[in-house]
């Protein structure tokens, strides 16, 4: 038996971070988004070097996980079951 290999997702697309925010919708998303940018706490860039599939824009799982730890969306370890 080959020993089992946990690896953290790289890129997320937009429509699996609603889902992690409470299955919010597209709209509910965008306006949460211009909210925190303008108290200064912008969610992260989507990404630009590749052009999104189906699902949406791109982020980078990281920088997501860390913003949702940061504004108190998620616990710690709530963060390694996405």
């Amino acid at each position: 038996m080959q020993p089992l290999i946990n690896i953290q997702p790289v890129l997320i697309n937009r429509e699996r971070v609603q889902e992690m925010l409470g299955g919010i919708s597209r709209t509910t998303f965008y306006r949460k988004r211009k909210q925190w940018e303008q108290t200064g706490t912008p969610f992260p860039k989507e990404v630009t070097e590749l052009h999104p599939p189906k699902g949406g824009a791109l982020f980078r799982y990281v920088e997501v996980i860390q913003f949702c730890k940061d504004k108190g969306l998620i616990a710690d370890a709530q963060s390694s079951t996405f």
